[in-house]
């Protein structure tokens, strides 16, 4: 569970690193760090077929280790997804100065407050120049919206299989033909338990860019958030601000950044329309920012995927929220009908028409020295449960 009461977006991000991810998100609290690998409408009841789990697979009393999930598969299709090429030479010269800078501090003082000698710093100085120039390019390029000509995979492109000893899918019950995922064109972020809701700071308020009062809520840790920039900005032109974040920390014991800049927070000029997913119906809502980390600060307990910031006009707890549908060309969903089985499996019609469409499996593990809380969803096409996005907490230490 990521707790951000009493701190901003911004906030959040100038403490980035055990600040930053006060991971209380996930209703499981975690003191210790590395990961294991609406317009809103009724909610429906049906008695389909497909709403009833199998017999046979009538849940265990615990739910110990029965999620096994390494990812998709590490291949061409992945790479592209996950490659945002209007950013891939500006993490490459910042990455590059880092690492120089690291070099320099370890190998001649130890802390970034000494004085370094001279030919070492007009080294560093060259290429975090070329870094900050590249950043600043970025910058005015968003602003009046990239121009991206390379194609984007969708997620259904992906091939994501879960790992030998897996039996989530074994809770599923079966399919219907269900097409409503068929085409791929949609984004999909698995929602509770990996999502947190922000609070703005003393006494303050967050506003729509009409000055009315809003909800936000704020995700890194599903596996479709290594996808999302790429893909969103694929969707369409999307004029974006382009904010910077405070330096980032390591273990190290001096700062990551350029020129005092650590990540870039991308808010968009005109926001995404979203929906909401939750058990009350469907809930409009609105992508209003990613914010991207120059490079990984690799603390194990500190997420280093995209932040992923949604507005909301309802006010919802982030508990409420089981996934979040951002429709491309695709239709809107008009329902969301939830059955559950003891709360560690749920599926859901989106059109109403009695055949599931989505589900989610939960279960845990036992990490370090915290029970650890995992989730996959799957989407329903023509009638064969397929892996749509994971979850994990960060295990810590």
């Amino acid at each position: 569970m990521l707790k951000f009461a009493n701190h901003s977006l911004d906030a959040l991000i100038a403490r980035a690193y055990p600040s930053f991810v006060i991971i209380t998100l996930f209703l499981i609290a975690l003191p210790c760090c590395k990961p294991k690998e609406q317009t809103e409408t009724s909610v429906e009841q049906t008695d389909s077929v497909a709403k009833q789990p199998q017999e046979a697979n009538k849940l265990p009393k615990t739910s110990s280790f029965f999620v096994q999930y390494n990812g998709a598969s590490n291949d061409e299709i992945k790479r592209i997804l996950e490659t945002f090429s209007p950013l891939t030479e500006i993490q490459s010269l910042a990455s590059r100065a880092i690492r120089i800078k690291d070099s320099i501090y370890s190998k001649n003082t130890g802390s970034e407050k000494a004085t370094l000698p001279a030919k070492d710093s007009v080294l560093f100085n060259q290429q975090e120049n070329k870094a900050y120039k590249a950043i600043v390019a970025y910058q005015q390029m968003m602003l009046r919206g990239p121009s991206i000509k390379d194609a984007c995979p969708s997620l259904m492109q992906l091939t994501r299989n879960a790992a030998p000893g897996d039996s989530s899918v074994g809770f599923l019950p079966q399919a219907g033909r269900s097409q409503f995922f068929a085409h791929g064109n949609f984004f999909f972020l698995g929602g509770a338990p990996f999502i947190g809701k922000l609070q703005p700071t003393e006494d303050a308020t967050f506003t729509d860019p009409d000055g009315k009062p809003e909800t936000r809520f704020v995700t890194d840790l599903t596996e479709n958030g290594n996808y999302f920039l790429n893909s969103i900005y694929h969707f369409k032109n999307l004029p974006s601000e382009i904010t910077f974040g405070p330096p980032l920390n390591s273990y190290s014991g001096w700062s990551r950044e350029i020129r005092g800049i650590g990540s870039l927070i991308h808010r968009f000029i005109n926001r995404v329309p979203v929906y909401f997913l939750t058990e009350q119906g469907v809930v409009s809502a609105s992508l209003s920012s990613v914010t991207i980390k120059l490079v990984p600060e690799d603390l194990g307990c500190v997420s280093d995927q995209p932040i992923i910031e949604f507005a909301c006009s309802k006010s919802i707890e982030a508990k409420e929220i089981l996934g979040v549908y951002i429709p491309y060309t695709s239709s809107d969903p008009t329902t969301f009908t939830v059955t559950r089985n003891d709360n560690r499996v749920w599926t859901a019609d989106l059109n109403g028409d009695g055949i599931d469409d989505l589900a989610c499996v939960s279960g845990s593990y036992e990490g370090i020295g915290d029970i650890i809380a995992e989730s996959l969803w799957f989407v329903n096409i023509d009638g064969q449960w397929k892996i749509i996005d994971s979850g994990q907490n960060l295990d810590c230490t």
